[in-house]
């Protein structure tokens, strides 16, 4: 069972890339995406690039300054981008090198769509019960325990394109 301790502060944070996600900073960092709707066209991603709260080629100014910043331990993943309907509506990172352990969880969300945060798979997808936290033009910062498996955390948006920023970085001590 994943141990959640959740503390609340406001800030956002973004990157620049066609799929909503942008290259994490290490090499043992991965995302993956996957388009919310049946048809996820070029036209439809245009619509929501419209929509989005700043330009793209801002987000990643903005999620420099959005995420608190990093501890003394280096950030596993530092990633942002864009959720929407038209592009994609969820998105998985994590640090699949990484072993289980106590992890350190930043997100950063700019926009009027809420974003669902799942630290894990829920057991049956049809039902998958409430989301760990939610971020809804805010920044959430929280601790979990990431066992058995490595770092990872899935997000989800409902409503209107928006922005995100992902951080996750081992707990010392």
């Amino acid at each position: 069972m994943t141990a959640v301790a959740a503390g609340l502060t406001t800030a956002c944070t973004t990157s620049d890339d066609d799929r909503g996600a942008s290259s994490p900073p290490t090499s043992s960092a991965s995302a993956s995406a996957s388009a919310g709707g049946s048809e996820a066209d070029a036209d439809g991603a245009e619509e929501d690039l419209d929509e989005l709260p700043l330009p793209r080629e801002d987000i990643s100014d903005w999620a420099a300054g959005a995420l608190p910043a990093p501890g003394a331990a280096e950030r596993l993943v530092n990633q942002s981008g864009w959720l929407s309907d038209g592009t994609s509506s969820q998105l998985t990172v994590s640090a699949p090198e990484e072993p289980a352990g106590r992890y350190a969880v930043d997100v950063a969300c700019l926009g009027s769509g809420t974003i669902t945060v799942r630290l894990q798979e829920p057991e049956d997808p049809a039902a998958p019960g409430s989301p760990d936290a939610t971020c809804s033009d805010e920044t959430i910062s929280f601790e979990y325990d990431s066992t058995p498996d490595a770092p990872r955390v899935s997000l989800g948006l409902s409503g209107d394109p928006t922005v995100y920023a992902v951080a996750i970085a081992p707990v010392e001590g």
